[in-house]
């Protein structure tokens, strides 16, 4: 079942995702409409806040190998790091796979402004990587105008293949609920969508989660059962 999840600057708007209804949360600052990582106290602060109400995934992007270390000390089950495409992209897989992957779960995020790698999902599933995610930026060109359906449905096949979880996000709105979850992901991720005037730099909005979950719950009645 393809989970909501809410991506989370503060612990305010994480003590306002789950008010709503949320299970899943992205701890990640937005950075001209880029996730950015969270300093370490905050992300420590959000993580005492879920506790076991909600699962929390945390931005890793751009950091020192001492500064992910940091980040992976804080408990968070899992850090999500932006992939190149092409070689750079299996050297950094292979990088952090060796130095982190036996501490902690590893999430790798392909922006699809560069096209999905499709050759890299193997081997990030080799590197010890557990998923993966196609994640655009929090912009009206988001992630379902930036790529055609066929090759997110692609994207999400190649995954399943390598056995790793996938996520789909970046400007996804609440008409994209209804073409993306017959897909299949793992979850769908929010910020924009679920954000005050749907501006991702502005306060999470209870009133426009809820509006997101109630797609999901519609939807979600639509969707085939997997044989």
């Amino acid at each position: 079942m393809t989970a909501l999840q809410v991506t989370v600057v503060t612990t305010d708007e994480a003590q306002a995702a789950i008010a709503a209804g949320v299970t899943m949360m992205f701890a990640a600052s937005n950075a001209e409409g880029l996730p950015a990582p969270l300093p370490a106290g905050e992300l420590r602060a959000i993580l005492s806040l879920a506790g076991e109400r909600a699962e929390v995934v945390a931005a890793a992007g751009g950091l020192s190998a001492d500064e992910l270390a940091d980040l992976a000390a804080t408990g968070v089950p899992a850090l999500v790091l932006p992939v190149p495409v092409g070689n750079a992209g299996a050297a950094l897989l292979s990088r952090i796979g060796r130095s982190l992957a036996p501490s902690v779960k590893l999430i790798a995020a392909f922006s699809p402004e560069a096209g999905p790698d499709f050759d890299l999902m193997p081997v990030a599933a080799i590197a010890g990587f557990s998923g993966v995610w196609l994640s655009g930026s929090e912009t009206p060109d988001g992630l379902t105008k930036a790529v055609k359906l066929a090759d997110i449905a692609r994207f999400i096949a190649s995954a399943r293949r390598s056995k790793l979880t996938v996520g789909l996000s970046g400007g996804l709105r609440v008409v994209d609920v209804g073409t993306l979850l017959p897909l299949r992901p793992d979850h769908l991720g929010f910020r924009a969508a679920v954000s005050e005037d749907e501006d991702p730099a502005k306060p999470l909005d209870p009133a426009r989660i809820r509006a997101v979950a109630a797609a999901f719950a519609i939807h979600a009645a639509h969707v085939t059962p997997e044989a």
